[in-house]
């Protein structure tokens, strides 16, 4: 039994020695692949200091249109989230393995929704925004598309973990599809649903900011033009709304959060 032990832990400590070695190589092999100028980093990493010095001054002279494209940031974001919700309510029921209505719509929605997954949300905006035009019509669609993805994941995930006994349950006291979902699955899964979409909200608050700097709208678009004219102070401005904003929202999340529980 000893010699038994021994042998596995031994196996295990070379396999564990050779992964470690695998991934060294592979991470030499991408730093390699990417021909990073380390010596020119360091060269202007010693000169960063005179740049950052600028960003310690603000400027508030243009505080009414900040809090105005922000407000604009926080409204596309709540938009997109709402518009996604209801598209991953319909969607999650329809893919999720055990309250699919058929074995073809779980495959199709979960390789749609992969689909949408795998294309960066900075992606599907630029393809909005060639689409609809600059404005806050595209910074809305491009945020349904990543809000839709994530909470259709994250909805089927928590619908599949339930007890199947919850779905025996319903079925044998002659409950339909929906009524199996709206009176069995639903009143468990309201938490998991929104932790979920609350975490989602956070994301797209960010999100509507980063889109707004490629033409969808917002906040983004005056940071954008502040980093074009090398206007620090302002630059320095816009990025304390931004983190008083999104801080502001994470405690407010707290709060409702508690709240319900």
């Amino acid at each position: 039994m000893k010699t038994k032990i021994h042998l596995s832990s031994t196996r295990e400590r070379w396999t564990l020695s050779l992964t470690a070695v695998a991934l060294l190589v592979f991470f030499i092999f991408c730093v390699n692949q990417l021909n990073l100028e380390t010596g020119k980093f360091f060269q202007r990493f010693w000169e960063a200091g005179t740049v950052i010095q600028r960003f310690f001054s603000l400027n508030f002279s243009d505080t009414t249109s900040i809090l105005q494209e922000l407000f604009t940031s926080i409204c596309m974001a709540i938009a997109g989230l709402a518009i996604g919700f209801i598209l991953s309510l319909i969607f999650s029921f329809l893919g999720a393995s055990n309250t699919a209505p058929h074995k073809f719509f779980s495959v199709l929605i979960k390789s749609f929704i992969g689909i949408i997954r795998a294309v960066p949300a900075l992606v599907w905006i630029l393809i909005v925004v060639a689409s609809l035009g600059f404005g806050n019509t595209a910074g809305v669609v491009g945020l349904v598309f990543p809000t839709t993805g994530y909470l259709t994941k994250s909805f089927m995930s928590s619908i599949e973990e339930q007890d199947p006994a919850i779905l025996e349950m319903m079925r044998s006291t002659g409950a339909n599809w929906f009524q199996t979902i709206t009176e069995g699955l639903l009143p468990g899964l309201v938490t998991p649903f929104l932790s979920w979409t609350s975490i989602r909200l956070e994301s797209n608050i960010a999100e509507s900011i980063s889109l707004g700097m490629v033409g969808a709208g917002g906040i983004g678009m005056l940071l954008v033009k502040a980093i074009g004219k090398y206007d620090y102070p302002m630059i320095s401005t816009i990025i304390l709304f931004i983190f008083v904003t999104m801080i502001t929202v994470e405690l407010l999340i707290g709060r409702i959060k508690k709240s319900l529980r």
